[in-house]
């Protein structure tokens, strides 16, 4: 898939209202610039849109087995593994060798395969990596029955948004291999194209940031959940400060991104905390205040 942008969003349930709340408009503003066309405007189009190539690649496969239990015939399980990548081929003509090793380790783990292609089948074919084994035959479909033992996993990898300075990438997962619930996961993580370097909290933050931080966290995180601080802090199992790789760039905005049980129990699900660069500019590192201010 090819194109040429500035900005390109694909933005998860989770990003959608900080999303909606940076494009909105008044009606009648809209309808004044939709009347009055560019070239009555005196508009050079071309000298307002900046633009650079962006392509990539849909990688995606999938499988269904059955799976029989070597000590008990009786028992049978049918799992169905999925795996969807938006593979980055070309993001103007900047290098991302880096960026496509993160790729590659964030969505399938440190032991996958180096080669994308090869990771993903891999993801798909390798079922002893989720604790399963006995006699296992891949199938075509799976039976519709009541009683059977369904389980599946996937894995994915989205674009997010891409800039002319930053591209940020969601590596999710979900399975179910049995046991009282579902488990879901995200990994949200940004690079500067201009170095292929990641977007890391010693990239953005000077040493010693995060104790000014996490009051900040915390009250945002209150407010996506809608409860006050005080029960935000009688809920935490563990404090914002143990989980650091979990920042990211979006909407010019730095956030970061919880999982079910990294800070809050499984009730919650997700927790996002989205921060304005100038309201910690004086934490910020020289080329953090760089990228997000100047």
């Amino acid at each position: 898939m090819k194109s040429k942008i500035r900005s390109l969003h694909l933005l998860t349930p989770a990003l959608a209202l900080l999303a909606l709340s940076a494009c909105q408009g008044t009606a009648i503003d809209n309808e004044k610039k939709a009347d009055k066309p560019a070239k009555e405007s005196g508009a050079d189009v071309d000298s307002i849109i900046s633009e650079f190539p962006l392509q990539e690649s849909l990688l995606t496969a999938s499988r269904s087995y059955k799976v029989t239990s070597d000590e008990d015939t009786s028992l049978v399980w049918y799992v169905t593994l999925n795996t969807s990548v938006q593979w980055p081929e070309a993001l103007g003509k900047h290098k991302i060798d880096n960026l496509r090793d993160s790729i590659v380790t964030l969505t399938f783990g440190i032991d996958a395969p180096k080669d994308i292609r090869k990771a993903i089948v891999k993801s798909v074919t390798d079922l002893e990596q989720y604790g399963l084994t006995g006699r296992i035959e891949e199938v075509d479909t799976i039976p519709q029955a009541a009683e059977i033992s369904e389980f599946y996993a996937t894995k994915a990898l989205q674009l997010i948004e891409c800039t002319q300075q930053t591209v940020t990438y969601s590596a999710t997962s979900s399975e179910y291999m049995g046991g009282a619930h579902p488990n879901s996961g995200a990994t949200p993580f940004s690079f500067v194209l201009g170095t292929d370097q990641a977007v890391t909290m010693d990239y953005l933050f000077e040493k010693g940031a995060m104790k000014e931080l996490e009051p900040m966290i915390i009250e945002a995180i209150a407010a996506s959940h809608s409860m006050s601080v005080e029960d935000v802090k009688r809920a935490l199992i563990n404090s914002p400060s143990v989980i650091v790789n979990n920042v990211y760039i979006i909407n010019g905005n730095i956030a970061f991104h919880y999982n079910p049980y990294d800070i809050l129990p499984y009730s919650y699900g997700p927790s996002e905390a989205f921060i304005m660069p100038y309201n910690v500019e004086n934490l910020l590192t020289p080329a953090a205040k760089e990228l997000l201010l100047n």
